[in-house]
């Protein structure tokens, strides 16, 4: 029987890291915009370097007070992830992506020091309404471009999350950086060993 491979040094699992968090890490499965699975991605996983899994842990923490918690779609993402997005945007006539941002040919995902998520509310287990669905690459998910609920909603999303130092995206409201000198790109894939 296999195992799920350790996260290389310096990362932390969020899986266990975070137990009361929830994960739908779509880039194992076809429910992504690329219609397919990336490789990278044979199991669901969830890295992050230390320091950002640590700063997360506290954004848990914080929003457990709230009645909430988080649910993540991506964390550390393999290189050859990325190096996948690129190629289908090519092939699928959508170079635009790139042009306009919402596909990096280089990305904080690579480093381990960018997450992908939104908020759930702990009683009915429900996503709380941001306005729009993740991955949407359209002016609707720009941190800016929101109304009522999803605004407020969008608004507590990043208060707790730049209370611990992450960073937000203008243009993709789901997603954070946190700052870490020398974080280099690296291309360990999720997968099972042994």
């Amino acid at each position: 029987m296999s195992a799920a491979r350790h996260p290389p040094p310096g990362f932390v699992d969020l899986r266990v890291h975070l137990p009361e968090a929830r994960f739908e890490i779509r880039y194992h499965t076809a429910d992504n915009f690329t219609g397919a699975p990336l490789p990278g991605y044979a199991l669901p996983g969830a890295w992050l370097r230390a320091p950002a899994a640590a700063a997360l842990r506290e954004v848990l923490d914080g929003v457990l007070d709230l009645g909430l918690s988080l649910h993540i779609y991506d964390a550390y993402r393999p290189r050859r992830a990325t190096d996948a997005m690129v190629s289908w945007a090519a092939a699928s006539g959508n170079m635009h992506l790139l042009e306009m941002g919402y596909i990096a040919r280089r990305s904080y995902h690579n480093r381990g020091i960018a997450v992908d998520l939104t908020l759930f509310d702990r009683e009915t287990g429900r996503l709380v309404d941001m306005g729009t669905d993740w991955d949407v690459f359209h002016e609707g998910s720009h941190v800016a471009n929101a109304v009522g609920p999803a605004a407020a909603n969008r608004q507590t999303l990043h208060t707790v999350m730049m209370a611990q130092g992450w960073a937000p995206f203008a243009k993709e409201w789901w997603h954070f950086n946190y700052p870490i000198e020398g974080a280099e790109p690296i291309d360990v894939p999720y997968e099972a060993v042994g």
